[in-house]
């Protein structure tokens, strides 16, 4: 059950209405309808894993309270240690196993026949694992109290918008906002709507007709031009942006509606100056994430070695981000280059900022300056995406190996035609609104804007759902 599917529509109706004209009396009723919600919506998926999910709500909970009693140091130390090796030997046994199991095959030279256990990977494990992880650390270290409400923590835990694929939310922002009884917010909800319909124009009309430029390239690239190549590997940078910042849209839209607040998790990415501010916009809760509990400590164990050692930090950083993502050498690569591409910035000195500045803030254009040094970022991820789609890392190296070749300087015959053109014409005005809206809460965040603007915007994005021609496909992080 994907947000951009009619089962989706029909089954958040549902909710939606008994959430406030049924459950609405109390809080106690109001969260119990979301976590009896949330666990249909994830059994729906698949009902077996239902118990790896119940359980990681109920074994931290019950940690949690451990941590926080236990009267001595070293006695925390070794339950957060047993809550840390559980909850990442969960998540390695079902998305990491055969990875590394058959790596130790080739590198010990077993004469043993690898022999993949093919395990199904529980949707969302990544995601509500890391949570559950921020959650017992930040008891740990007593940034937070445990929480002594089952249910809340549970409807924290399993709260369906964000279940799948994230934002990963911390709980002493999501909590809070669930401890007393919402109220029916129609600015709020009307702000919602309007983060559903850009994610959903995100998804279906860019994401997934860029994909039908993309499929062919990929599967075909030892017989493309270099320009084919290289392009492609721009349609897939913005099919993935699209697909995954649609999904965050919509899953932070579809919270509204509920009256809680999810973080944001993409602040126009490509409107950056340099690699550190692209990251500061990408997944942000994911980067939030891994700068808190693996770059910070990490930074501080190497302090001494100063910028040798903040690019170790970095780069085992990013190393971890690349592995998060799936259990292939790819998404390695994909993260080394990320952090590799942090060297120039750190010697800059300009790697550790808290913020970035929103690019051209008090002027519709941006300074040469600042479009050479958005055009090299753009470059940079372009090449590095091009790991993360490739099916292994020969096939990405032999990729990137065509277009830089003297085939680069052809014309893209293979892609050249009306309808991509099209394609083109819709990126185009994908970027122009994030560009207008760059420094607002979110793409589509207009309700300052004139009514008959407004409305005209919301039909045009319409129309183009309606026409789109697209069937709802699932989200590409969903395999995360």
């Amino acid at each position: 059950m994907i947000f951009n599917s009619y089962d989706f529509v029909v089954f958040f109706v549902i909710v939606f209405v008994l959430y406030w004209f049924v459950f609405h009396k109390t809080k106690k009723s109001q969260n119990i309808l979301l976590l009896l919600s949330s666990l249909l919506f994830y059994g729906w998926a698949d009902w077996r894993f239902l118990g790896i999910l119940v359980f990681n709500i109920l074994f931290n909970y019950f940690l949690a309270k451990k941590i926080h009693n236990a009267d001595k140091e070293k006695r925390k130390q070794s339950i957060l240690w047993i809550g840390i090796v559980v909850n990442i030997g969960i998540l390695g046994y079902y998305k990491y196993f055969d990875f590394f199991y058959e790596n130790l095959l080739h590198i010990f030279g077993s004469g043993s026949s690898f022999t993949a256990l093919n395990l199904l990977i529980p949707l969302g494990i990544s995601f509500f694992t890391f949570q559950s992880l921020g959650y017992i650390i930040d008891v740990f270290y007593e940034e937070i109290e445990p929480y002594n409400d089952l249910l809340l923590f549970s409807t924290y835990m399993a709260f369906f918008p964000k279940l799948l694929s994230g934002p990963i939310e911390k709980a002493q922002l999501f909590i809070p906002q669930i401890t007393a009884k919402r109220q029916f917010d129609y600015s709020l909800i009307a702000d919602g709507l309007r983060q559903i319909l850009w994610g959903l124009f995100a998804k279906i009309v860019i994401a997934e007709n860029c994909a039908v430029i993309v499929n062919p390239i990929f599967e075909n690239y030892e017989n493309e031009a270099g320009s084919t190549l290289l392009l492609g590997s721009f349609f897939y940078m913005i099919q993935l942006y699209a697909d995954f910042s649609g999904y965050s849209n919509m899953a932070i839209g579809v919270s509204k509606l509920l009256g809680i607040r999810l973080s944001k998790n993409f602040a126009t990415p490509f409107f950056s100056l340099n690699i550190s501010e692209f990251w500061r916009g990408w997944h942000m809760t994911l980067t939030n994430w891994m700068m808190d509990y693996i770059f910070t400590p990490l930074s501080f164990i190497l302090r001494s070695y100063k910028k040798i050692g903040l690019i170790i930090a970095v780069v085992v950083t990013f190393l971890i981000v690349g592995l998060w993502h799936g259990a292939n050498w790819t998404y390695i690569v994909f993260g080394l280059v990320h952090g590799l591409y942090f060297i120039p910035v750190i010697f800059m000195g300009t790697a550790v900022k808290t913020a970035s500045n929103v690019v051209a803030k008090n002027s519709f254009f941006p300074s040469l300056s600042e479009i050479l040094k958005m055009l090299v970022l753009l470059l940079q991820v372009m090449l590095a995406s091009v790991f993360f789609r490739a099916e292994s890392v020969y096939k990405a190296i032999a990729y990137l190996g065509g277009i830089f070749n003297g085939s680069l300087v052809q014309l893209p015959y293979t892609i050249i035609n009306g309808r991509n053109a099209l394609i083109v014409m819709l990126i185009c005005f994908f970027m122009l609104i994030e560009w207008i809206n760059r420094a607002r809460s979110h793409d589509l965040d207009i309700a300052q804007k004139p009514l008959f603007i407004r409305w005209f915007l919301y039909i045009f994005i319409f129309i183009l759902l309606l026409f789109a021609g697209r069937a709802a496909e699932t989200f590409i992080y969903f395999q995360f």
